[in-house]
């Protein structure tokens, strides 16, 4: 069994005053303090990348 993802990968993008979340992937805490990101195929994105534990219905 494929261990679940430790967070949610997010492209922040800003519209006026109001910043707006679309999840590209998600990543695996792994040794030595990293984190594996996996991200959904064929992306064309751009912007700042936000990592989110996942909630707790994502579980």
């Amino acid at each position: 069994m494929a261990k679940r993802p430790d967070y949610n990968v997010y492209v922040t993008e800003k519209n006026g005053d109001k910043n707006y979340y679309h999840q590209v992937g998600v990543a695996w805490d792994v040794s030595n303090d990293g984190i594996s990101i996996k991200l959904r195929p064929n992306l064309a994105i751009s912007g700042e990348c936000v990592l989110f534990p996942p909630k707790e219905d994502e579980q």
